[in-house]
């Protein structure tokens, strides 16, 4: 089959010009090349201000002020600073609060910070600080409840809330151990489930009452990671269930926390295998009434969505989905106050919303050959629904409105690239943080109907001023199935299209992810332009699994892994083959987690192609993973023995063919070393040489200016040796 690819000229001159070279060095140190946008942005209430945090530097211990400004005028005013916030005790005990993040009350005169373990409350108007615990136990995920009356938190794997004006605190669960979680997500629920988000209580509308999630990890397998930097070697026990393994029991708890009738009153549900499985969200309908939550069975085909009764406890099953594939989770689900609920679904081929009635009945409100990514504002008494999504295409995201009916769609967003929007309560103003490919994000105001009105921080690309950065052109090539497929290609400044560049294959290649998109690629595009800078073409593909191409398009990948993925990357190659000014001889691929499993599964699985890959914290072994990601696409292992096997680079360690950089931080709770220690074992078994980075005690991103530019340095100097005459 032909392979056909055109250019789209999306970006069809350089980023910036200069003449100075980019180095890893410079990528990795403060300040950033591209700036520091502000960070926990969130409007006030009345959504006429927001605040943010502004820290001066990369860095988590960088620091930091907490600011308010005002949208309509411009007006800011710092509110804290790390360096006037007081000490707190004396000696090595003082504890200084910092502003590492924060929540607002609801009337946004005091913020919550959580330092040291401990809670402190600060008064916006006078800068006074409450410190609100001093225990040795630390307290975690603190919330204001909607009345700002009081205060929720967690301590020890136990729910607590301390009533504010009087300072009492009321335990809320008894049950916390290192094995039993109440109102705090374990790591597998937090990773595959919850977002990355490790809260897992909600409060209701009117204050009285807290919903939460019990978690028992009792007959969950634990997975050590260990500390050898330390004379007497410390291991922290992960519990970590794989394909098989049994899940956490999950429970739903209902707590009255008020003194009204019923105070400290609990129910509790709880739920293992059968129909459900996994509670993956929870909430409350407007009236406090009713607490709904989804119920997701092991194969993750069927979803119910549940409103039980918060005063007798009666449910109400208010419909169920399948896919006959699996169901991908969302945050789009808004009760509305006669009702109805607001849902997105992927029954129709692509992700959009229709409007659920009290009677079930579905009305769409979205259609099209495209996806909504996220709904970011519903203003029932406008009639208003703001959503982000992919209908100028799947390279950008673009903001939308449109009625509850689905008549008045519009799009708000004028620039093409990448818009990532929070709409303020009340719809008049729109905080967009925007970029794209060749322009660094920047945080911008916008009015309701979407105008630029200002730039809250600008884009910090005079940073970059001086280098001499490459170009990126979008492409569109033919896949392994003659599905056309989004890649991109960045080229040297100064290119020559007389002269012949070798080519690194960036890839990540799995599910819910794009590496194609018309947007800023952050530290990993500017490695990208280390490597452009010293000769070679860096080339991306979005293959057959991806995300934003609607269902069946990541659907083919069901039962296995790597083997669609690959088909689509070599076409890729062969396009990059057709070119006059690519030495096909010296191509390279690289990836970082799924992108490293599918590094590893194309140097044992079409040997010959690469000449050499570096896989950063790869999955070599799907049994290895966990259970909630895996089983999600390939099934319980007893039932898909075959495609883990095929799915597994491990297995195919003696087919080899290229120069192999393995790199992984033995800290890693996501993607454990193991995966790489088992691979290297095959490999030497089958007398397959291969090179070896190992970070101590490192994470599954291996952070740290010291680690990264090491990092950076390692896959250069593996691709400048393996790849260049």
């Amino acid at each position: 089959m032909r392979r056909l690819a055109s250019i789209l000229v999306l970006s069809a001159a350089p980023l910036l010009a200069g003449g100075g070279t980019l180095t890893v060095e410079r990528i990795c140190a403060d300040p950033p090349l591209d700036g520091v946008l502000p960070a926990e942005v969130q409007w006030l209430p009345g959504g006429t201000r927001f605040a943010f945090i502004a820290k001066r530097g990369s860095g988590a211990d960088a620091p930091a002020s907490l600011w308010v400004e005002d949208a309509a005028t411009g007006a800011r005013r710092a509110l804290l600073d790390d360096d006037t916030l007081p000490s707190f005790g004396a000696g090595k005990d003082a504890v200084k609060p910092r502003l590492a993040g924060y929540r607002l009350a609801p009337d946004g005169g005091t913020a919550l910070l959580v330092v040291g373990g401990d809670l402190f409350l600060v008064n916006l108007a006078d800068g006074r600080v409450r410190r609100l615990t001093a225990t040795p136990a630390a307290e975690e995920l603190g919330e204001f409840s909607p009345d700002g009356r009081w205060v929720s938190f967690v301590r020890d794997n136990d729910l607590y809330a301390t009533e504010l004006a009087s300072g009492a605190e009321t335990r809320l669960s008894d049950t916390g151990s290192d094995e039993r979680r109440n109102g705090k997500l374990d790591w597998v629920y937090e990773e595959e489930l919850a977002g990355r988000k490790p809260i897992g209580y909600a409060w209701s509308p009117d204050s009285h009452w807290i919903a939460y999630l019990t978690l028992d990890d009792g007959k969950v397998p634990r997975y050590p990671i260990e500390d050898r930097l330390r004379v007497h070697p410390k291991t922290e026990w992960q519990h970590y269930p794989q394909p098989g393994d049994p899940n956490p029991v999950v429970g739903v708890s209902v707590v009255r926390v008020d003194g009204a009738p019923g105070a400290r009153a609990r129910r509790d549900r709880v739920w293992s295998g059968g129909s459900a499985e996994y509670v993956p969200r929870f909430g409350w309908t407007p009236d406090s009434r009713s607490l709904w939550y989804e119920l997701l069975d092991r194969p993750q085909r069927r979803l119910e969505m549940v409103r039980e009764d918060v005063l007798t406890g009666r449910t109400v099953t208010l419909f169920a989905e399948r896919d006959d594939a699996w169901i991908n989770l969302h945050d789009e689900q808004r009760f509305f106050a006669d009702g109805r609920l607001l849902w997105s679904t992927e029954a129709g081929g692509y992700r959009h919303l229709v409007m659920i009635a009290a009677d079930g009945t579905r009305r769409p409100i979205t259609s099209g050959p495209w996806e909504v990514t996220s709904v970011d504002g519903v203003d029932e008494r406008a009639g208003w629904i703001d959503f982000t999504a992919t209908a100028a295409g799947p390279l950008e995201r673009q903001l939308y409105r449109v009625r509850p009916d689905g008549s008045g769609f519009a799009r708000l967003t004028r620039e093409a690239g990448t818009h990532s929007a929070d709409v303020a309560p009340g719809g008049a103003f729109i905080l967009d943080t925007f970029s794209t490919v060749t322009r660094p994000p920047e945080l911008r105001l916008l009015s309701g109907d979407g105008r630029v009105l200002r730039t809250v921080q600008p884009v910090q690309a005079p940073l970059l001023d001086g280098f001499a950065l490459g170009r990126t052109e979008f492409l569109t090539v033919k896949g392994g199935d003659g599905t056309t497929l989004h890649a991109s290609l960045l080229e040297p400044a100064g290119f020559d299209a007389t002269k012949k560049y070798p080519v690194v294959v960036y890839v990540y290649g799995g599910p819910q992810a794009q590496v194609v998109r018309d947007a800023w690629g952050k530290q990993i595009a500017l490695f990208h332009q280390v490597l452009a800078s010293r000769g070679f073409l860096v080339f991306s593909l979005d293959n057959r699994g991806s995300a934003a191409r609607g269902r069946e398009f990541e659907r083919a990948l069901l039962g296995r892994f790597g083997k669609v993925e690959l088909e689509d990357q070599l076409a890729g190659v062969a396009f990059l083959k057709s070119l006059r000014y690519v030495d096909g001889s010296r191509i390279g691929i690289w990836g970082w987690s799924y992108g490293g499993f599918m590094t590893c599964y194309a140097l044992t699985n079409a040997p010959g192609v690469f000449a050499a890959g570096a896989a950063v914290a790869p999955v070599t072994d799907w049994r290895l993973y966990d259970s909630i990601y895996t089983e999600r696409y390939l099934g319980l292992p007893a039932a898909n023995e075959a495609g883990y096997a095929a799915s597994s680079p491990v297995n195919r360690a003696a087919n080899l063919a290229g120069a192999l950089l393995m790199i992984h931080g033995t800290g890693d709770d996501n993607v454990h070393w193991g995966n790489t220690l088992e691979f290297v074992d095959r490999l030497y078994m089958a007398g397959k040489p291969y090179d070896l980075q190992v970070y101590p005690n490192k994470s599954h991103s291996i952070l740290g200016r010291e680690a990264r530019t090491h990092l950076f340095r390692r896959i250069a100097a593996h691709f400048e040796r393996w790849l260049t005459p």
